[in-house]
């Protein structure tokens, strides 16, 4: 059965933070807003990837131009590099998985996901606007999701399964994230998500489809 709480507000963040850091991030996207700035944030999202097309075909190109690097090298490069591109970045992949393993409020910032900060700030343009903030959750958000998914899908792959059916089965059955944490009576509370592995209500993934393309793309170049 669903867990109601899973539409409960996220956890508070600082806000009185240094512009430019892993601190600042957390303030400025939209994952961890507040309720009135949570919708301005979610609309900057949803206009970078309005733009985005094609991400199997091109998923799928990349895991083949990368097959002789490892498996693991994909998992970590591809959704990263496809996004980045569609956005108009080169690969930023290595500082996005700096920053995603301290991205979240219950973990420790290391000094090399803040110098990775600040190449992915000046990477986008130099400014600390929302809007940067934006494009570098939205690929910080994608990273380790999407390579712990593929890897999933891996390790679970029947021969009678097409890409498409396999993803669906492993987010049915083992999804990458099981867990989140939500603002209920004061506390952080840990949420279930098993029944709904790209979450609900007003903090569902906004990049669902994406990062479902990009996942087939690479399952169909490695298992074909």
């Amino acid at each position: 059965m669903e867990n109601p709480l899973i539409e409960a507000p996220v956890p508070p963040v600082p806000q009185d933070v240094e512009p430019g850091g892993v601190g600042w991030l957390r303030a400025n996207v939209a994952r961890f807003s507040r309720p009135e700035d949570h919708a301005r944030r979610r609309a900057l999202v949803l206009d970078e990837l309005a733009t985005m097309g094609a991400l199997r075909d091109k998923a799928f190109a990349l895991t083949r131009e990368m097959r002789d690097g490892g498996v693991d090298r994909i998992l970590w490069t591809v959704p990263v590099a496809v996004l980045a591109a569609e956005l108009g970045l080169p690969d930023v992949s290595r500082d996005i998985v700096a920053v995603s393993g301290s991205y979240h409020p219950h973990t420790g910032i290391g000094d090399d996901a803040e110098e990775a900060m600040r190449r992915l700030i000046e990477v986008c343009g130099g400014g600390v606007a929302e809007r940067t903030a934006a494009r570098i959750g939205l690929l910080v958000q994608a990273c380790d999701a999407t390579a712990k998914l593929v890897g999933k899908a891996l390790a679970a792959h029947r021969s009678d399964e097409d890409a498409e059916g396999l993803l669906d089965r492993v987010l049915r059955e083992d999804p990458p994230v099981r867990i989140t944490r939500r603002w209920v009576g004061g506390e952080v509370v840990e949420v279930d998500l098993s029944e709904r592995p790209f979450g609900a209500g007003p903090k569902r993934c906004l990049g669902e489809a994406q990062a479902r393309q990009v996942a087939v793309g690479i399952l169909d170049a490695l298992l074909c």
